[in-house]
């Protein structure tokens, strides 16, 4: 095939049919025209930076949002913040707004040499961090702006240098406070953060739970309509997504099944998404968990990967022990009938695990009065019910596979 044939292919796939009207608004990035299901919050933190736009002077403002994962957390904030400048323009408070993910901008410093560049043209090489923050409220003050920073993992910065932001009214006495921000996390991480200094100068938590299937019938609903051509998605298979999704009670895990189930479609030449695509796209949402990483765990990190699944999906708990995780390990070897591994033994299953991403380990200090710290194991993006159906899964194969084996070799003695 020569040249001319590769461009003719790459012309007629460019220009062929697809099931997408607006691909994008399935990104996860995207922030929607509409936010079903979130006016509550939005309302609230409405309230909560009402005094940014009020004449009596300059304010702070310091709200978290906690929530597990898949909830809108992210979209909810990015939401209101780009409706929130705009209304706080037309009343003569010109605000900037920038977002942060922390897994990118991973200290202090990161973040404000990239305000100071991004929006006062200034190089900051060779400044402490108090004199950045520093230069950065003078220039917000000498240019009568405020600043909204979003920090989400906000975790990965730690309590410390969120608090010495949050601190830089200091600098210039009350009445000159310029900079606020909203501190996105989950709930596990957000116990970390909250020191009693930083715990002082929350002005407020929202809390952001699970969707109900009924909340997920709208917004998937909504994100279909945005996404897909009249034809190519019916009321059936959307409700099909939303079956999966109310089980782990997250927005996020529908968008992506409806995105691959859509990827899927345009890729076999269909003209609609149909029930088995739903059920392959299915597999491709959580990579942490696709078949060959899983494939390439040993019997025992799978039960150990199925014990923390079996502890985390009851309701409340967000986290678990290693003493706990041993304990559930122990009792999900004996439903196997199966031997279980000592404690040394399984703490290297632990880190196995940790180490491929399927599970997150972080260090915490003992309640007061008490000396030391602990590990606490927790899961992140992955829902504790997936983990224990692929799990258990892989376990059986396993199991069977070792039966048969055995029973050959009797055989062959025999």
């Amino acid at each position: 095939m020569g040249y001319n044939e590769h461009e003719n292919d790459i012309e007629k796939f460019l220009s062929g049919e697809s099931v997408f009207k607006n691909e994008q608004s399935l990104d996860l990035k995207y922030v929607p025209p509409k936010l079903p299901r979130r006016r509550e919050e939005l309302a609230r933190l409405s309230r909560d930076f009402k005094p940014l736009v009020s004449k009596d002077g300059a304010y702070s403002i310091n709200v978290a949002i906690i929530g597990p994962a898949g909830v809108g957390k992210t979209a909810t904030t990015k939401y209101f913040c780009e409706r929130f400048v705009k209304a706080a323009d037309k009343r003569g408070v010109e605000t900037l707004y920038t977002y942060y993910n922390c897994y990118t901008f991973r200290t202090k410093s990161a973040i404000l040499r990239n305000l100071l560049s991004k929006y006062f043209a200034i190089t900051s090489r060779g400044y402490s961090d108090y004199e950045l923050l520093g230069m950065l409220t003078l220039r917000l003050k000498k240019e009568n702006k405020h600043l909204l920073i979003v920090l989400d993992e906000a975790n990965i910065i730690g309590a410390e240098d969120i608090l010495s932001i949050i601190h830089a009214p200091e600098i210039h006495g009350f009445g000159e406070a310029r900079i606020s921000t909203l501190i996105i996390s989950r709930p596990t991480e957000f116990q970390t953060l909250l020191n009693a200094p930083l715990s002082g100068h929350i002005n407020d938590r929202v809390q952001m739970n699970g969707y109900s299937s009924e909340d997920l019938k709208e917004i998937l609903d909504y994100r279909a309509d945005l996404a897909f051509q009249s034809s190519a998605i019916s009321e059936d298979i959307v409700d099909m997504i939303v079956e999966i999704a109310s089980i782990t009670q997250n927005a996020r895990h529908g968008i992506e099944i409806m995105y691959h189930a859509g990827k899927l479609a345009d890729r076999e030449g269909k003209d609609a998404v149909t029930e088995e695509m739903v059920r392959i796209a299915k597999g491709y949402v959580y990579p942490e968990l696709r078949p060959d990483v899983l494939n390439d765990l040993k019997l025992h990190e799978l039960f150990t990967a199925l014990a923390i699944a079996k502890r985390l999906k009851h309701s409340g708990i967000t986290a678990t022990t290693i003493n706990e995780s041993f304990e559930y390990y122990c009792i999900a070897c004996d439903e196997y009938s199966t031997p279980a591994n000592a404690k040394p033994t399984f703490r290297r299953h632990l880190d196995v695990l940790i180490q491929m991403g399927i599970i997150g380990k972080s260090v915490q200090p003992l309640r007061r009065g008490r000396r030391g710290r602990r590990g606490r194991i927790t899961l992140y993006d992955i829902p504790a019910t997936i983990l224990e159906e692929r799990t258990r899964n892989l376990i059986e194969e396993e199991l069977k596979k070792a039966s048969e084996n055995n029973l050959s070799d009797k055989n062959k003695k025999e």
